[in-house]
């Protein structure tokens, strides 16, 4: 079982990035370097701050693409320096390279240790990678750091939430995992107790797919959902700004009670307080899509990408909307970003592979059904695999299709064996006494 669902949190970047200039100005007015590293010359020096300056006025006009080369010649006069090294892992992050981001994030982290932002930052691209546990410990790190800051237990939550959402979705996916889910809804995800710590559990989740089983999935929902709610509660008694309180509000009703309407209230609540924020403008998209209004979520996704084109929440919700009208060919550039910038977001990567066999891209389709398969992505009834043989015998790959078909074959007869088998066991249990 793997839920391969990355989300991408960037709540409250916009303060954050008001602190990190700042500090740049008041590093300039005492005249002394922002470098974190071994002292150099007056020449390197001030080429050194001449191109962080640069750089992060092109970060403040987020013009990302344009400040990563000045920002990187100012790395390398300077490697270790805090600065150099979280503006690009921020910017490099925002193109969708959250693969070069996290080393360059890392290392503010390591030159700060007290610093919350470099650890916040790496959660998000440890999440856009694929890499969950790590992610979470970030997270869970930048709120250690922060001593419970307003920011940190936002974007801690925000993150819970959606794991939570894909967690819950990957256990839907299979027979077993619906009875799970409907036993942790029944008792309520604040009920009971988290063992075996969230990124341990993630870490077994990804290592052992499908093996890890339900059990491991249920547990993982189940510490979600509670650091979920422990974030909620610390931040709605300390927050400052009652906009990340409604946003909070709002991931809640959507993510664990499934309430689109009211989320839909929250994040306007929010969005009005600060207006033009991508990310609350991606959530209503997502809550709108939630409560049936297609039209809406289109608009609230697109405003949002307008603003920041690389909000992955905006781009699921208009390939989503795409797909549920069968509108495979205006589907495929939001799924091709994703899959794209989200490299470990199993689920962006077969809905791109089926969008693409619907379109007649048979090859391209393969190249991107045929790994998460591979890798053990749920397809229970065997769905998936009957696909990817009728796309190997087009693209004339007979003894492949011919594997395909029975893998499927032998997922569809297991599928309807437990469901007679449940079917059974429902049966004598309502004719006992």
């Amino acid at each position: 079982m793997q839920a391969g669902t990355a989300g991408s949190y960037g709540f409250g970047r916009m303060r954050r990035s008001r602190q990190i200039g700042a500090w740049l100005l008041l590093a300039a007015l005492a005249g002394v370097s922002c470098r974190t590293g071994a002292a150099q010359g007056p020449a390197s020096g001030e080429a050194f701050a001449s191109l962080l300056k640069r750089g992060f006025e092109l970060h403040q006009q987020a013009r990302f693409a344009e400040a990563i080369p000045v920002l990187e010649r100012a790395r390398k006069l300077d490697p270790s320096d805090y600065f150099a090294n979280l503006l690009l892992g921020i910017d490099l992050l925002r193109v969708g390279k959250a693969a070069e981001a996290a080393p360059r994030l890392q290392q503010a982290a390591r030159a700060r240790k007290g610093e919350e932002i470099p650890e916040d930052y790496l959660g998000e691209a440890e999440a856009d990678l694929g890499h969950f546990g790590q992610a979470a410990e970030a997270y869970q790190q930048a709120v250690a750091r922060g001593h419970g800051s307003e920011q940190a237990l936002t974007a801690w939550a925000g993150f819970a939430l959606e794991r939570f959402r894909a967690v819950m979705e990957s256990l839907r996916s299979t027979t077993e995992g619906v009875a799970a889910a409907r036993r942790l809804e029944k008792v309520g995800p604040g009920r009971g107790g988290c063992t075996g710590g969230i990124s341990t559990l993630e870490r077994r989740l990804a290592l052992k797919g499908a093996a890890a089983g339900v059990e491991t999935a249920s547990q993982l929902a189940l510490c979600y959902a509670q650091e979920a709610g422990k974030a909620a509660g610390a931040l709605q008694d300390a927050a400052e700004d009652p906009a990340a309180v409604h946003r909070l509000r709002g991931d809640v009703l959507l993510r664990i009670q499934a309430d689109g309407p009211a989320a839909e209230g929250e994040y306007r609540q929010a969005i009005a307080l600060r207006p033009g924020d991508p990310g609350l403008l991606e959530r209503l998209g997502e809550a709108q899509l939630s409560a049936g209004d297609s039209g809406g979520a289109k608009e609230s996704a697109q405003a949002a990408l307008k603003i920041d084109p690389h909000r992955r929440a905006a781009l699921r919700t208009l390939a989503s909307a795409a797909l549920a009208n069968r509108e495979y060919g205006q589907a495929l550039p939001w799924l091709r970003q994703l899959a794209a910038e989200s490299p470990g977001d199993r689920t962006a990567q077969v809905e791109l592979g089926k969008a693409l066999g619907q379109t007649g891209a048979e090859e391209e389709a393969l190249r991107w059904l045929g790994p998460p398969l591979a890798a053990g992505y749920p397809d229970e009834k065997g769905a998936l695999h009957a696909l990817l043989a009728r796309l190997l015998r087009k693209a004339g790959r007979a003894a492949e299709a011919d594997r395909a078909q029975a893998e499927a074959r032998r997922l569809s007869d297991g599928f309807q064996a437990g469901e007679r088998k449940a079917e059974f066991q429902k049966g004598a249990g309502e004719g006992n006494p």
